[in-house]
């Protein structure tokens, strides 16, 4: 861009989900690595802003130590940048607002604004010369958070604000519905500045999901992107996957891969640069080195472990493509790949989809056999009833027979703990 005086830069990150792990292994080490690469990035580009778009955490109460690593992210980062810089964090679906809004009023104080409500003023406002770029945030908006945007609307509003509250859906409404109603009340506020930035958390309509994403995604019903077309930069959160909507409508996605279905193509975050005189927009993905990538290794079991050399220090599923199912597999695989994470059989799956070892269908139906041989397979669609259903199909490639009512009632009251654990 020809001249610098009126161009604000801005880093697009998202998704950190820090506190997850992967087939029970921490990656503590591994999210710690891609945040000290943000923060180098940080130290040499010298943005003036830094938008992080929500999931900070990967459970609304996260563990003492992603709390602890959070912090840490936000003081190295804040170090490295410029001191009239600002950083703004919103939470999304995965978090919790007063958690990660914890201590707001002191962050804000150092330039990090941890911005948990939906707001009918700016988040911030950032000055270059002359120029003036108001953020907006828009956290995810859940059926409390508008409720409370009605409420303070209903409160605080006067004259022209009054009746826009008066005008907002009295229902719950979908969350298209609940958005274009609390955009439609910051747009008039729109020409007091000379640009307008969002950062929101949502699932926008047409965007490309990856493996991560599906078991999240239901939960959040999608917007249409021309919801933000009057905003000259949109930074999303909630899709792992970078990628545009639109040429001024983004997710940065995660900066590092959550499965091993998001392993193919470069993890990292967005560079901006927004030229405030011209609004013209230039856009530069910032790709990370992971500390260790995600690969998916596909073979016979004798083709696997035949290899004499150790892998490399990947984390790596294995899908078995042997017609029979092999047993104590993950031991012998562990050997030939230091960091296994997980083995899957075609085997086993073939069985659990109600097909033969030779991949044709029985004539009973699985759902209907699955609902006859276990009690409670019923509640079709649920992970529980996925444990279950797998669980039976695996103890009669063992056992040649379904399994004992003795032997499901104590696999179920192990995987009810299991679920109270994660829950």
């Amino acid at each position: 861009m020809p001249g610098t005086d009126n161009i604000f830069k801005i880093f697009h990150i998202s998704d950190l989900h820090l506190g997850k792990s992967l087939r029970s292994r921490d990656l503590a080490e591994d999210q710690a690595h891609a945040l000290g690469q943000i923060v180098l990035q940080a130290e040499r580009m010298k943005p003036d802003l830094v938008i992080i778009s929500g999931d900070v955490f990967d459970r609304s109460i996260p563990s003492e130590s992603a709390q602890t690593m959070f912090g840490r992210f936000m003081a190295e980062l804040r170090r490295a940048l410029r001191e009239q810089a600002r950083i703004l964090v919103i939470p999304g679906n995965h978090d919790s607002p007063r958690r990660v809004a914890f201590a707001a009023e002191l962050f804000e104080a150092v330039g990090i604004h941890l911005v948990s409500e939906v707001g009918r003023d700016p988040a911030l406002v950032l000055e270059r010369e002359e120029k003036r770029a108001a953020v907006w945030a828009l956290p995810f908006v859940t059926l409390g958070a508008y409720h409370e945007f009605r409420r303070s609307l209903n409160e605080n509003g006067k004259g022209q604000e009054a009746e826009g509250a008066a005008a907002l859906i009295q229902g719950d409404g979908s969350m298209a519905e609940r958005m274009a109603n609390i955009v439609a009340q910051l747009r008039p506020r729109f020409g007091e500045y000379d640009l307008n930035i969002l950062a929101a958390h949502c699932y926008v309509r047409g965007a490309a999901l990856s493996e991560s994403d599906t078991p999240f995604v239901g939960g959040a019903e999608a917007v249409p992107s021309n919801l933000f077309e009057d905003f000259d930069y949109v930074a999303l959160g909630h899709l792992h996957r970078m990628q545009s909507l639109s040429p001024k409508i983004w997710y940065s996605g995660a900066p590092m891969a959550m499965s091993f279905g998001d392993g193919g193509g470069g993890k990292g975050f967005l560079y901006i640069e927004l030229d405030a005189a011209s609004r013209a927009l230039e856009i530069r993905p910032v790709i990370l080195e992971p500390l260790h990538a995600f690969r998916r290794v596909r073979g016979t079991f004798k083709q696997l472990t035949e290899e004499s050399s150790p892998s490399d220090s990947d984390y790596v599923e294995v899908i078995l493509t042997d017609a029979n199912p092999v047993y104590n597999a993950f031991n012998e695989l562990a050997a030939r790949f230091p960091n296994l994470t997980s083995v899957r059989q075609e085997a086993f799956e073939k069985v659990a989809a109600g097909a033969g070892p030779d991949g044709m269908s029985g004539s009973e139906s699985s759902s209907d056999a699955e609902s006859r041989r276990a009690p409670g397979l019923s509640r079709e669609g649920t992970r529980h009833a996925t444990a279950l259903r797998d669980f039976v199909s695996f103890a009669e490639c063992i056992l040649e027979e379904p399994p004992p009512e003795e032997m499901m009632k104590a696999f179920e009251s192990l995987l009810a703990e299991a679920e109270q654990e994660l829950a």
